[in-house]
Formats: structure tokens, sequence, C-alpha cells
């Protein structure tokens, strides 16, 4: 028999580096919140305590029907992702496996459950190398790496079913995110693997000129959408960035103005498979009553300050 809850949201990958802060919020905000995440990539140290916990895979269909049997889902945010640490070694079926094969799954059981909304975290990655900026939702999406394709898949899925069974989703396509409790690995995480090394006393290092532009935006203000999202009406496809174009070398201008001994930055020849400049028009999220707060500069320093306290970076 189902605990019948009243807002009570799921969460994949809660354990992770976005979605902990996305359930920090959700209980914060009074809502009951479960937890799937296989502890692959998450950390227990991020699990918010008010939160139910089962860890697992979330493509393991019969474990994530069975959570959907025991719990009255409001909500299902999908944060759960496979972090690539290097386009030179691709695994397509592993990054179908966690975005395309997880989002039916939970998107079957969102139908058969009555789920209210289901709240997807995609990425820009989809867009590929765009044709001109900033880039809106409805321009032209030709991923190029594994990652963006799998989630293209999955946001399609998502489309399928709510044309032909009513699923109401929100698609976020995520910028470049950054703050506290982002790991030190993947391709998008610069500011913390800047953060990382000026703590340990080590060198920065710029590939190429440094002056590839992306767009930044810190968690909390991600968050903040996210959990927004949840009660939008309609289902859409949103950008989730500042929408301001952010170079390499600003960010490292950033850092040399916290007070922390940068020294000169390391130069090192363009690292393969660089996409070239991307930032996202955001006006499709302003039109909702949303803008993000922290700056790229308060953001830095509210990372800085995070990984020292918690002594993060080893």
């Amino acid at each position: 028999m189902k605990n019948k809850q009243e807002k009570s949201v799921l969460v994949t990958g809660g354990c992770g580096f976005i979605g902990s802060h996305v359930v920090d919020r959700l209980i914060s905000d009074g809502y009951i919140v479960v937890v799937l995440d296989d502890l692959s990539t998450g950390y227990m140290d991020n699990l918010n305590q008010g939160a139910i916990l089962y860890q697992g895979d979330v493509s393991d269909k019969s474990f994530v029907d069975k959570i959907f049997e025991q719990h009255e889902f409001s909500y299902v945010i999908h944060e759960a992702t496979k972090i690539n640490t290097n386009v030179l070694h691709e695994k397509p079926i592993y990054d179908l496996k966690g975005s395309a094969h997880s989002t039916i799954i939970l998107a079957e059981n969102c139908i058969k459950h009555n789920v209210k909304n289901f709240v997807f975290a995609s990425s820009v990655a989809v867009y590929g190398r765009p044709k001109s900026l900033p880039v809106a939702e409805d321009d032209l999406t030709s991923p190029i790496y594994s990652y963006g394709i799998a989630k293209y898949t999955a946001e399609s899925y998502l489309k399928y079913f709510s044309t032909y069974y009513g699923l109401k989703y929100q698609i976020l396509r995520y910028a470049n995110v950054f703050g506290p409790r982002q790991p030190i690995y993947g391709e998008v995480g610069v500011i913390a693997i800047f953060t990382d090394r000026i703590i340990n006393g080590e060198s920065l290092t710029i590939y190429g000129d440094g002056e590839h532009q992306r767009d930044y935006i810190y968690v909390s203000d991600v968050v903040e959408f996210t959990v927004r999202s949840m009660e939008f009406n309609t289902s859409s496809v949103y950008n989730v960035g500042r929408g301001i174009p952010v170079t390499v070398n600003e960010i490292f201008f950033e850092f040399q103005s916290s007070g922390l001994q940068c020294g000169e930055a390391l130069k090192e020849l363009e690292r393969y498979g660089e996409i070239g400049n991307f930032y996202s028009s955001v006006n499709r999220a302003f039109d909702t009553g949303w803008s993000p707060k922290i700056t790229l500069g308060k953001g830095i320093q509210k990372t800085i300050d995070y990984f020292k306290k918690h002594k993060y970076c080893e």
C-alpha cells in the first residue's frame, strides 16, 4: 500500500552536486523528499538527513517501479546523470542508459501514478556547436558528443510521452553550473578545478588563449528555477543560465581578485574537442519571473569559502 503523502517529491541523483542542493531547498520548503541515487558520483555527506534514501540504479526498472509503488509522488525531478570526464573515451551505451533509459522508466511511472510534473535536468550540450549566439530554446539542436545526444534523446521521449500519454514535463537545459559540492572532474568544472588547485597551492592552467566563452551560473540560482518549474502549468523547455558570456581569462581574473595567491597561469595547448564559444538566451526563463541573483564574482567567492571550510579539496 502506498504512503499517501502531500507535497512529496522524488529526486534522482539527490546525493550529487546539483541534486543535493535541490533536496536541501525542497526540505526547507516543507516537501517530503525521496532520493534515488546509486552513489556512483554522489556522496552520502551531501544527503540531507531529512530525506528518505533509496540506493540503487535509476535505470533499473524493477527497482524504480517498487519505489513508485511505495510512495505517492506529486513531482519527479530527474537530476541523476552519468558524468563523462574525457571526450576521447566516451561510452554511448553508458550515457544512453543514464539519461534516456532512466527517463523512459521514470516517465512511464509518472503516467501510471498520476505525477503532476516531471522536471528533467538536461543540458545545453544538446545544442552542439551553435551557428549563432546566444542560443535560444527553439534553435537547432545538434549535439556532437554522446552526453548531449543522450540528453536530447531523453528530451525527445518526454515530448513523446506528453503527446501520446499526457505527461506534463519541464525540460531544463542547464548551462555551466558551479558552486559548493561540485566535483573537480568533468569537462565543465573549471571553477571547481581552479578552486581545488589554488587552495592546494598549485598553479592554474589555461588551455588555448583562454578566450572561449561559456555561460556560468551559480547553483542556488539553478535550484531556484528548478523548484519553481514544478508548478509550471504548461510543458516547456528552458535554458537555465545567466545569458552572459564569460571567458576562462575572466574567471582567472576573478580568482586573482579573491585574495588568494594565484601567480601566473600556466598556458597549455587547446584541448581536443573544444566546442568553441557558447552562451544561452534565457529570456524564456526570465518570462516566468525568475532571474539569477548571484554574480560570477560572488559565486566564485562563495565556492572558495565552502571548499576551504569543508576541506573539500585534498
